[in-house]
């Protein structure tokens, strides 16, 4: 009998389960383990406490990678998020499957800000701080896990919806003449990459730095800027240099 009791599959036929079209079992080795447990008769379904673990472990480990502990192993996660092991692996094949589902929570919260900003002119400069601030943080996991081709293909496709999310807002500040005519979704993801990138590790400075450094790319697009042209004390130690 099918393991999903809502399933009308009844009968063992030659090792596989004979189900429905629209049951996760349908066709699958009796012995097979499923990653999501049983299911409800619906294909895409999952159980409520199974969709609650796997969004705790997204949860922790964003939270983690956010506060800068990049490194910390895929166990740890799933100790802090109080599931076992078997539940971590039965959501996330490994480290990058999990990244791909923070990163796309990720994007989800760009894109409910975007929501939220409406049809303000300067709402491309608010976008560009989140999306600059995520760009610091996420550049600290393993070079070499986002490097592979698996890797390499995920950020390409968050690239590319994070500057699809930029179109309408960079009309609106154009329109609006708060931006430079010549600066396209491109220009931004880059200049967003420039602004995480010159954060550096040290978390004395790190808010400083980024508030120059988005000053300055401000300035460069014709974006409001506050910053160029006022006195200000130096941020990095130069003396002991």
């Amino acid at each position: 009998m099918c393991p999903n009791l809502s399933c009308s599959g009844t009968e063992i036929d030659r090792g596989r389960y004979p189900c429905a079209p629209d049951c996760h079992y349908s066709g699958r080795p009796i012995r097979q383990v499923w990653p999501i447990g049983r299911c409800n008769g619906v294909k895409g379904a999952m159980r409520k406490d199974a969709a609650r673990n796997r969004d705790r472990l997204i949860a922790v480990a964003r939270e983690c990678f956010r506060a800068g502990a990049a490194d910390i192993s895929l166990e740890d996660i799933a100790t802090k998020a109080k599931v076992g092991r078997s539940t971590l692996f039965r959501n996330f094949a490994d480290r990058l499957d999990l990244i791909r589902a923070v990163q796309a929570a990720e994007q989800e919260a760009i894109a409910e800000e975007c929501a939220q900003l409406g049809d303000r002119p300067d709402a491309l400069f608010g976008l560009m701080r989140t999306v600059a601030k995520l760009t610091f943080i996420y550049r600290a996991m393993d070079d070499t896990l986002l490097s592979s081709p698996a890797g390499k293909a995920m950020m390409l496709q968050a690239s590319r919806e994070t500057a699809e999310l930029f179109i309408e807002p960079i009309e609106r500040a154009r329109d609006a003449g708060l931006l430079r005519a010549d600066v396209m979704p491109e220009d931004i993801l880059i200049a967003c990459n420039m602004i995480g990138s010159a954060q550096g590790s040290d978390f004395e400075t790190s808010d400083a730095v980024f508030e120059r450094g988005f000053a300055l790319i401000m300035h460069g697009i014709g974006g409001p800027c506050r910053m160029v042209g006022e006195r200000r004390e130096p941020i990095l130690d130069t003396d002991s240099a």
